[in-house]
């Protein structure tokens, strides 16, 4: 009997991405993190638009930001 191999709904979707050697293609969220910390990734596609990797905020894995953020931290305002 073959083994099913069951991926989670995130692993079922795709995102649009461009790297940086201009290539569109289609990946899984896995592989884009992937991806993202090779430093290969020039653009993917969100629900709100196009995220320019070094321009707009992404995160990678565990919350670590490939840019970091010099403006004052909001949350700490309301402590």
């Amino acid at each position: 009997m073959p083994t099913r191999v069951f991926l989670a709904s995130s692993e079922r979707s795709y995102i649009d991405v461009i790297l940086k050697d201009g290539t569109y293609h289609h990946f899984t969220p896995r592989v884009l993190n992937v991806l993202l910390e090779n430093h290969r990734v020039h653009k993917f596609k969100r629900s709100s638009g196009w995220a320019t990797v070094g321009v707009d905020p992404v995160r990678m894995k565990r919350g670590a930001f490939v840019i970091s953020y010099n403006g004052m931290d909001r949350r700490l305002m309301y402590n």
